[in-house]
């Protein structure tokens, strides 16, 4: 593994939506990237678990991933004490990605660069098998129910939020949680199918540069199955006018290499659907509440659109 000379020269803050996230550049002229963790959202036994894979990946295959730096010490998680902030803050160190996220370069959402979307996760998936079974310290989330983070709050049907969601809203949240609590719980009784999936996979997680695509933001692994990983970048796609075609060269670059897991429509609506309370309980607790009711009117008019289909 790769280690640098951090002398530093430069540091610029980049965002803290979640994690917070610096630029930096060194007195020899690399550019890296610094995360640190929020504790709402990792601890360090799933950030070890990222670690594993992203080196692994780099060791046994040519997919090109956000490469993280070792410190002194060997270690790919730094805990730092810093006055007037927090305990044990947990940081990592990245080597720059170059290009543009997919999603913000200017013509890349189409369906050749779908098609290679599609090819880098069946890579992922099949580098996630080869190294089935992980070894006794790896310990990532397990997407086994809705709200799968550990500690998450449930917060959708307290009656703080009763001007956000009526009584019939959150009756019909309550019974999409627990179909597909039941659907994910008998998916997790397939131990054989269970791999480390990426868990975050959308085209703001994708850069390209000259023609390639470079995956990062592996900090929400889990174990999962690969349908799972399917549904989350469909998820994503859902509200896309060109939609269905992308969908088809996503599919179609999957396939080249590994078998398409979805079976129904059906199974993937439920999963998308799962997601997508998950994040309406999220919003919840982030935004202000105007901010709020725009993202879950919409999410609710779809969630309705599920139950009529399949509820």
């Amino acid at each position: 593994m790769e280690r640098y000379d951090l002398e530093v020269d430069v540091v610029k803050f980049l965002a803290d939506h979640t994690n917070t996230l610096f630029q930096i550049r060194t007195k020899s002229g690399d550019r890296l990237a610094m995360r640190i963790y929020s504790d709402g959202e990792t601890s360090l036994k799933e950030n070890r678990a990222e670690m594993y894979w992203l080196n692994a990946l780099k060791q046994d295959t040519d997919i090109k991933i956000t490469e993280p730096v070792e410190n002194r010490d060997g270690e790919l998680v730094t805990i730092v004490n810093v006055p007037n902030l927090p305990p044990d803050q947990r940081c990592a160190l990245f080597k720059w990605i170059p290009g543009q996220p997919l999603a913000g370069a200017k013509g890349a959402t189409n369906v050749e660069n779908y098609h290679l979307y599609g090819k880098a996760l069946a890579q992922l998936h099949n580098h996630a098998e080869s190294i089935n079974p992980l070894p006794a310290d790896i310990n990532p989330k397990r997407w086994d129910k809705v709200f799968y983070y550990e500690n998450e709050s449930i917060v959708y049907n307290d009656p703080e939020y009763s001007h956000l969601l009526t009584a019939d809203q959150v009756a019909m949240v309550d019974k999409i949680v627990a179909k597909a609590d039941a659907y994910l719980a008998q998916m997790f009784e397939d131990p054989a199918g269970r791999i480390l999936i990426h868990g975050d996979l959308h085209d703001s997680n994708i850069h390209i540069y000259k023609g390639e695509l470079y995956l990062i933001d592996f900090e929400d692994l889990n174990l999962g199955y690969d349908t799972q990983d399917v549904a989350i970048t469909l998820y994503y796609n859902r509200l896309r006018d060109n939609k269905a075609e992308l969908q088809a060269a996503f599919e179609k670059g999957y396939s080249s290499l590994r078998q398409w897991p979805l079976e129904s429509e059906e199974q993937l609506q439920t999963l998308i659907a799962a997601r997508m309370v998950m994040f309406l309980n999220y919003v919840l607790q982030i935004l202000p509440a105007e901010e709020a009711k725009t993202y879950i009117d919409r999410w609710i008019a779809e969630l309705e659109q599920y139950m009529q289909s399949y509820g």
